[in-house]
């Protein structure tokens, strides 16, 4: 998991495959004209979801685990709160893994909470848990999906 400001995220060129485009991608881009739908930057492999998620509680927040894609999390318009969980501390699967949508869903709450601020990021590897969107007044957003 990583957390860092988007003014950094240079400093991970070459880290995560396919990040790079990414990277040139947000350098190029005005956020606030972008409205919610998909961006594809390379077919399959690498695309973004640009989301607004309503508001909701920690309890209202699915754990939730990707096999196949990284997951980069950029909050827009709001700050957000997102649960972590390491792989080796989820319970086992709530709701099984679903190929096609790439997740699994995991009882209980995280381990812990970040506040992760506009003009910052989040990337969880595969495996990973994590609780995203966890606004008092909800939040847009993109969701960086590349395939691992």
């Amino acid at each position: 998991m990583i957390l860092d400001s988007l003014d950094n995220i240079g400093r991970y060129r070459g880290v995560v495959p396919s990040l790079d485009k990414v990277i040139e991608f947000f350098e190029k881009t005005d956020f606030q004209t972008l409205k919610p739908g998909r961006i594809v930057l390379d077919a399959d492999r690498l695309f973004i979801n640009v989301q607004y998620i309503d508001p909701k509680s920690r309890e209202q927040a699915p754990l939730e685990r990707h096999v196949d894609y990284i997951d980069i999390q950029v909050p827009v318009s709001a700050d957000e709160e997102m649960g972590f969980t390491p792989d080796v501390g989820l319970a086992p699967a709530s709701v099984p893994y679903d190929k096609t949508a790439d997740v699994a869903f995991h009882p209980g709450l995280s381990d812990t909470y970040l506040q992760v601020r506009k003009g910052m990021f989040t990337v969880f590897f595969p495996g990973e848990g994590h609780a995203p969107g966890i606004t008092p007044g909800g939040v847009l957003k993109f969701i960086v999906k590349i395939k691992a």
